[in-house]
């Protein structure tokens, strides 16, 4: 096997690392905002009105 040919198969393991590691960090990190918001007793829907008050 020639050098260039295992920089493919590298990249394309670095790429695939970096979805797994993504498809584990976003679920925990959206369970995380919303124990957040839900202990400071914001609803998504007030969170939304807040930044609607200001834009005209």
């Amino acid at each position: 096997m020639f050098s260039h040919e295992g920089l493919g198969l590298m990249s394309l393991f670095i790429v695939l690392l970096l979805c797994a590691l993504a498809m584990v960090i976003h679920p925990v990190h959206a369970f995380c905002s919303w124990l957040q918001r839900r202990k400071r007793g914001v609803s998504i829907e007030d969170a939304a009105n807040k930044t609607k008050q200001y834009s005209r």
